[in-house]
């Protein structure tokens, strides 16, 4: 029976194998084969080795006994002498030592094994079997030519029948013997279709024991070398059954594959070039062309490759997705959309293609045809999760939140307890701006998986937005637990003790996420209030100023320089930095209340001031801060009265607010004040 040695094997001491052997083990000792022995790119010989043909492609450090064929592999490496009657060395052979030729070698078939073994019960059936089938045989032709006794009285007609029957014998002996080879070479590439490689090879070299002239057998032992990444090996193969058919692309085609596959990239353009020459020329030759020059990333050759293989054969479908793929990557969308859609023609029930047509679509502003070829993917395959999921991502990417909204329903309703999906459908339901729906989803997620910290934060980031503080904290301290250095996580946390005047909690918090993502404007802006909270006015303002160097008209930076500049009543200098920011967002509540409070504090341009402030006060009636500084506005100019009527407005909208009821006791006092003079 035929074998292999595998590689990583290490053996000593004399070797005895029989039959078709493919070495790639270590020995250190003599080798004796009975047939073809070929020693792989892994193997290794430190001994003398004896063989009917042998087939080196690995290393042997020894003399070559070899009765009919030596053939020195690429790659491989003798340092030995080699006696044998046919010897054939491929270029990149290494070969020191001396060779000489002796006669030719016995039929192969009269050759006793080597080794002695047990009886081997299959070959024993196979040997009773064959011997029954001459027998039949044999009394078939007997019977045949007993029944010409009958016409023994007829001279002629007996000699005519006496010849056909000899003619009829032979071929009924012969035909079998004929054909025996054939059905071990498909049988052989059935089994490499099966992904049976090894079994392949046997059933190939008992198609080699009876005939050395088939092209077919050998691209099949090259193909299963190929497969197994014995590149060596499949090389020696191809490059037979290719000089026995000169004229068959699909071998040089294999050949240049197998040098490919070795990173001989030279000798694969080589043979691939000579199979685009071949003639008539082939559409597959020009397709492989192609895709090899475009893993050497030569673009443009690989679309002229792919062009000309279209050229011969119009319903090529990969070629053509291959030219629409390059399209696609080239930014050429109208070209590769033209292609895709002629795939379609040929290939329509294709799920995969329709969703990469109705991408290049939707990205191209075709946005119903795309939509089209996305739902025709979605009814090709309407229970495969996947899709859907890609289908409601692409409509999402292009804004079309509706649609994604359903398609991720639909996902979701496949998958129920999916965590993933339903984060994604939480996303589309917050661009949207669905908050409630968002966090529905996202609530549903953490509960199907409470381990996924990147949907503990979004959770946490929508409940901040709802001011649920309480629940947000708890939702991203988890998440912080499960994942402790994303910045993002540390700055919603410093937002809620913002919003909650914990600016001790709000510092150490943001400090972590400067500390993990410093160039952040957001999160030192943050800090920034923290510490102008914690009353740390000088290190707020350095921390601002050093920022202005890089953001000169960010329109945060310059409100946040106002405020501290005015808790440190530097009114002046906080004017400025707000009437910068209001030149930039004419419409800023914040900015404008605050630039309308300056101008009371500093007693100068009221007017500007109530102006902006009576503005503030449309658009947003009833919040007692804008309020507050109506009434510090009307003080300032004069009117007591009107600010003490005012700050009542403030106190009935925020009755425990104790800073109005402060600004209250101030007015009123002043007022009293003024009566007494």
């Amino acid at each position: 029976m035929d074998s292999y040695f595998e590689k990583g094997v290490v053996l000593t001491g004399t070797l005895w194998v029989k039959g078709n052997v493919h070495f790639g083990a270590h020995l250190t000792g003599d080798l004796h084969s009975n047939d073809h022995l070929v020693i792989g790119q892994w193997g290794y010989v430190k001994g003398d080795i004896h063989s009917y043909d042998l087939s080196n492609g690995g290393k042997v450090e020894g003399n070559i006994f070899s009765e009919n064929k030596t053939a020195l592999l690429k790659g491989g490496q003798l340092t030995g002498d080699i006696s044998t009657y046919q010897l054939v060395v491929d270029e990149g052979a290494d070969f020191g030592g001396r060779c000489k030729m002796v006669d030719a070698p016995h039929e192969q078939k009269v050759r006793e094994p080597l080794i002695k073994n047990s009886p081997d019960i299959k070959n024993f059936l196979k040997q009773e079997t064959k011997t029954k089938k001459i027998a039949q045989e044999e009394h078939t032709v007997a019977s045949i030519f007993e029944r010409l006794i009958l016409f023994s009285r007829f001279p002629k007609l007996a000699g005519i029948l006496m010849i056909g029957s000899i003619f009829v014998g032979a071929f009924i002996f012969f035909k079998p013997k004929l054909n025996d080879h054939q059905d071990s070479i498909q049988a052989g590439y059935t089994l490499l279709d099966e992904g049976r490689y090894e079994e392949a090879e046997i059933e190939f070299r008992s198609a080699l024991k009876k005939t050395r002239n088939s092209s077919e057998l050998y691209a099949g032992l090259g193909e299963t070398f190929l497969r197994r990444k014995l590149y060596a090996d499949s090389i020696s193969f191809f490059k037979r059954s290719s000089e026995l058919k000169p004229s068959n692309a699909s071998y040089k085609i294999s050949l240049a594959r197998a040098y490919q596959s070795l990173g001989q990239m030279e000798d694969a353009e080589k043979y691939f070039k000579l199979a685009i020459d071949t003639n008539p020329p082939k559409a597959d030759s020009f397709y492989n062309y192609g895709l090899f020059m475009e893993n050497k990333g030569e673009i443009k050759k690989a679309i002229r490759s792919y062009r000309k293989a279209l050229e011969l054969d119009k319903e090529f479908v990969k070629a053509r997705i291959s030219l629409a793929k390059l399209f696609e990557q080239s930014g050429q969308l109208n070209g590769a959309i033209t292609q895709y859609t002629r795939v379609l023609k040929y290939d329509g029930g294709n799920a995969a293609l329709h969703l990469r047509l109705g991408r290049l679509l939707l990205n191209s502003n075709d946005s119903s045809k795309g939509v089209f070829h996305l739902n025709k993917a979605v009814k090709l395959m309407p229970q495969n999760f996947q899709t859907r999921v890609k289908v409601a991502e692409l409509m999402r990417e292009k804004g079309m939140l509706d649609n994604s909204i359903v398609s991720y329903d639909k996902a979701a309703s496949l998958k129920p307890n999916n965590a993933e999906v339903q984060s994604k459908l939480g996303k589309a339901y917050f661009e949207k701006g669905n908050i409630v729906e968002a966090l529905k989803a996202y609530e549903k997620s953490i509960k199907i998986d409470p381990q996924i910290a990147e949907n503990q934060y979004q959770l946490g980031k929508l409940l901040v937005l709802e001011k649920q503080f309480k629940k947000a904290q708890e939702v991203l301290s988890k998440a912080l637990s499960l994942r402790n250095d994303h910045a993002p996580t540390y700055y919603q946390l410093g937002l809620i003790f913002l919003a909650e005047a914990n600016f001790i909690e709000a510092e150490d918090v943001l400090k972590n996420a400067i500390m993990r993502k410093g160039d952040n404007i957001e999160y030192i802006l943050a800090l920034a209030k923290a510490e102008v909270g914690i009353k740390k006015y000088d290190i707020a303002l350095g921390r601002l100023l050093n920022l202005k160097k890089k953001y000169p008209k960010s329109i945060d930076l310059l409100f946040s320089l106002c405020t501290v500049y005015s808790k440190k009543s530097f009114y002046t200098s906080a004017i400025g930095h707000c009437e910068k920011a209001l030149l930039i967002d004419p419409e800023g509540i914040e900015v404008m209340n605050r630039l309308a409070w300056l101008y009371a504090k500093k007693r100068t341009r009221i007017d500007r001031g109530l102006g902006l402030i009576k503005t503030v006060n449309k658009m947003q009636p009833n919040s007692p801060k804008y309020i507050d500084t109506l009434s510090e506005l009307l003080f300032a100019k004069g009117d007591v009265i009107g600010a003490i009527k005012t700050i009542k407005d403030a106190i009935r909208l925020d009755p425990d607010n104790q800073y109005y009821k402060q600004q209250m006791r101030r007015f009123e006092a002043f007022s009293s004040d003024s009566f007494d003079d």
